[in-house]
């Protein structure tokens, strides 16, 4: 499954489904790119997350913010736009997470 984020708030709930199933892939959008901030509020959560599954961020969101590769939580991957298409093609079931 593809989990796809892209609002926050974030809640605990995502985290607890995240990383049960390591054939999972996230990819991390629009506002919720400032959640994988490496001083932010849920980089702790991330930090786990990229232990059991990919983590991609969509690299056009993070540089609309301003935010640069070592403001981010270690282990994740910055893919364009052809990139999330690539995972979707990988993965046929995706969750978008409001």
């Amino acid at each position: 499954m593809l989990h796809i984020i892209s609002k926050v708030p974030l809640t605990p709930r995502l985290f607890d489904r995240l990383g049960t199933d390591t054939n999972d892939s996230v990819i991390i959008t629009g506002d919720a790119v400032i959640t994988v901030m490496r001083e932010g509020e849920w980089a702790n959560h991330w930090a786990v997350v990229v232990t059991h599954m990919p983590v991609n961020v969509l690299s056009v969101d993070l540089a609309i913010r301003g935010i640069v590769k070592s403001d981010l939580v270690g282990g994740l991957k910055l893919v364009d736009y052809s990139g999330f298409v690539d995972l979707t093609v990988v993965h046929s079931v995706m969750h978008s997470w409001h």
